[in-house]
């Protein structure tokens, strides 16, 4: 499956049609702090329907908003909403068409009603659309946003085609580092999680500093910081991960399947430390990029020889092994271990 990403800008939309698009932002951002505020306060559950959504939006689109305020609780806990929100539907709720005169139009719930508006196709996703109105590729969710004076929409394209050789990259997520990733074609890369470190250090201190202290308040907007600088890590860490990978020719990116990584683990700071946030940037940045991910058994990939499979010792970041005498950077070794192991899909 070939998947591809389609950002473009509407062709000349009426003020009519951005006014109630910017009101539909506004509202979007309000449903998403609506959940977020009740599920913190207990107000109600986890399983929120439209019935308690009191906004002039379609239910298509509050449902999505309903959805990605899960999503972002389950991951950040209290979000505060604070700009505009992009609104978006689900791949079942707007239609994409040709007219007789050979415009493309992209149609939505929103507000007062259906709305069908040009979009401006350029040479770069043509095809894409193509395939899209012609009925030989699936699409995404849709989401309509505002930058500047223009109004955009971004949705994904997905369609089988035949490829050929595939490069399996396999991707280890670490502390030490917070990625080692080994190409079956010889190439490898590193990113240092030495910052990434430096910031659990430095919160902690100050949370223990703060909590002895009683200051609750400080304690939390602290918490929240350091989350927001770990994110920003991630999203840099993810992203130099693709940029590296779209060097090779179909790559396949094999990552380790971190369900119940912090159990058994007798690192400090593994219950702060962003494991699945990480795994879940890696993969949404591959699938935006048209990248397929596996997931594979984590089972002693880190102890094991890439070349002969014996248990192998670490000393710091080397890792060397007592029946080849293979000696690698012990990251990469782990790496090269999860790219030779058969993987099942990976959603994200």
């Amino acid at each position: 499956m070939v998947t591809t990403t389609v950002t473009t800008t509407f062709h000349n939309p009426s003020r009519d049609r951005r006014r109630e698009w910017q009101r539909a932002t506004h509202l979007y951002r309000d449903t998403k702090q609506f959940c977020i505020d009740g599920w913190e306060s207990g107000g109600f559950g986890m399983s929120v329907t439209t019935a308690s959504i009191d906004n002039p939006l379609y239910s298509a689109i509050q449902n999505q908003a309903i959805r990605e305020a899960k999503s972002d609780y389950k991951k950040d806990g209290i979000v505060e909403y604070h700009a505009s929100q992009p609104f978006a539907v689900n791949n079942q709720n707007w239609e994409i068409d040709r007219t007789e005169n050979g415009s493309v139009v992209v149609g939505f719930p929103c507000i007062s009603g259906w709305w069908y508006t040009p979009i401006d196709v350029y040479d770069d996703i043509a095809d894409e659309v193509a395939r899209l109105v012609d009925g030989e590729a699936d699409k995404s969710r849709l989401q309509v946003y505002r930058r500047g004076e223009d109004w955009y929409c971004a949705f994904t394209v997905g369609y089988d085609a035949e490829t050929g050789e595939e490069t399996t990259v396999g991707v280890d997520i670490g502390h030490n580092h917070l990625l080692a990733a080994d190409a079956e074609s010889g190439e490898s890369m590193l990113v240092s999680g030495r910052e990434a470190n430096y910031v659990r250090r430095k919160y902690r201190s100050l949370r223990e500093s703060l909590q002895e202290a009683g200051a609750l308040r400080a304690h939390n907007r602290v918490g929240n910081k350091e989350k927001r600088r770990i994110r920003d890590l991630n999203h840099n860490a993810s992203r130099r991960l693709i940029d590296w990978a779209q060097q090779f020719e179909n790559p396949v990116l094999k990552i380790e399947d971190l369900e119940g990584v912090r159990e058994g683990s007798d690192w400090r700071d593994v219950h702060s430390w962003h494991f699945h946030q990480l795994q879940e940037f890696i993969v949404y940045k591959a699938e935006q990029a048209g990248i397929r991910v596996e997931e594979v058994d984590p089972f002693e990939t880190s102890q094991r020889c890439s070349v002969c499979g014996a248990e192998g010792a670490r000393d710091g970041d080397h890792f060397s092994c007592p029946e080849c005498d293979r000696g690698r950077h012990a990251d990469l070794n782990a790496a090269e271990n999860i790219r030779q192991r058969e993987g099942e899909p990976c959603t994200a």
